[in-house]
């Protein structure tokens, strides 16, 4: 597929996904809209036994190892759990920033009917948990509890001249969208192992989706697994620099093996720039998937306003570069085309390469 078409599938991915508010626990709708588009594509995708969505593209061979690409479908947000007296009680999910939790900050609820309602924070209730928050809202029309509360903030927006594209929930939708476009790429390009796209529920309050998933080894042992995520701006991994090919998280390094894979797909993405660096700002799927063995790495979208962080703790959409996305959905595309194949980049080339004359002249000069 060309990679102008392929980014522009991935766009509209993201945009519609944009549109489909979430947060832990309550992902129903988007993945109800993944398991469509796999669909319409032709793709075999499945909800386990908890809510997860596996999609796959079969192999040719089935004894090569295939290779997954894994991202989640939630993003923080509230829940709402009750009417009393003095308003409608929540909680929030996943990392909520705290000036979220202050009186006046605008929020949607989302009812099981998918209509929304606006809302207000009133402020955090004063001897419950500091996690506890009031809402108001109008509550004759609110449906059954409990229901998902987002923050009101705009679904989607491309910025032409600055190339940004801000979205209350990039994270992870820009995951979600990418490895959809990876996934009809692929059905155009048979190669020996299989495509996988696993989709995972409650990543925000702790990997939890994706935990249960490599615990439950839903991916085959030996799957090279790619998590797809984006994640907060560092010091050489900057926004518009391109996609970072992630080498690990606050908790674990990820591996060479793995890593090859996106290293010898660079050579098909021409002068787009790729960065590579250690994400620590956080714990992504991939920890959970290399913990139960599986050869592990990632990709990631830098961003800014993570978590809806603002400057002056203010409340904003996300951020992605539109340049950042469209090569990292070219790099997994071209990852998945080796799916199997057991590649070797330049470098690993290089220092697979056994140094014959340098090793005679070490043996000359011991013996």
């Amino acid at each position: 597929m060309e990679r102008d078409q392929l980014t522009a599938i991935g766009l509209n991915y993201l945009q519609d996904l944009g549109g489909i508010p979430a947060t832990s626990y309550y992902e129903g709708p988007v993945a109800s809209y993944i398991l469509a588009e796999c669909a319409d594509a032709g793709i075999d995708a499945r909800a386990d036994r908890l809510g997860n969505i596996l999609a796959t593209r079969p192999g040719q061979d089935e004894s090569a190892s295939g290779i997954a690409f894994v991202a989640h479908m939630d993003h923080p947000g509230f829940e709402a759990l009750s009417v009393e007296d003095d308003g409608v009680h929540g909680r929030g999910l996943g990392g909520v920033p705290p000036q979220a939790f202050e009186s006046g900050v605008a929020v949607t609820f989302i009812r099981d009917d998918g209509v929304r309602l606006p809302g207000m924070v009133m402020g955090r209730v004063g001897p419950r948990d500091g996690n506890h928050v009031l809402f108001e809202v109008a509550r004759d029309r609110l449906g059954p509890f409990p229901c998902a509360v987002v923050l009101d903030l705009p679904d989607f927006d491309f910025d032409t001249q600055s190339r940004l594209i801000r979205m209350r929930a990039a994270d992870d939708l820009a995951g979600c969208a990418s490895i959809l476009a990876v996934l009809r790429s692929a059905m155009e390009e048979p190669t020996p192992g299989a495509v996988y796209g696993l989709f995972t529920r409650a990543e925000e309050v702790g990997l939890v989706g994706a935990r249960l998933a490599a615990a439950d080894r839903l991916l085959p042992p030996g799957t090279i697994v790619v998590s797809v995520e984006t994640s907060s701006v560092l010091p050489g991994a900057e926004i518009g620099g391109g996609p970072v090919v992630r080498t690990g998280d606050r908790m674990t390094t990820f591996s060479f093996e793995a890593e090859e894979y996106l290293a010898a797909a660079v050579s098909g993405i021409g002068d787009s720039p790729v960065q590579r660096q250690l994400m620590q700002a956080g714990t992504c799927e991939g920890t959970a998937f290399a913990r139960h063995g599986y050869p592990t790495t990632g990709l990631a979208f830098p961003l800014g306003a993570w978590h809806n962080n603002g400057p002056e703790d203010t409340i904003r959409p996300e951020f992605i570069h539109h340049d950042d996305f469209a090569t990292g959905v070219a790099l997994l595309a071209g990852a998945a085309a080796l799916a199997g194949s057991n590649p070797s980049s330049a470098a690993g080339d290089r220092i697979s390469a056994r140094p014959v004359a340098e090793e005679r002249r070490l043996l000359d000069s011991a013996g």
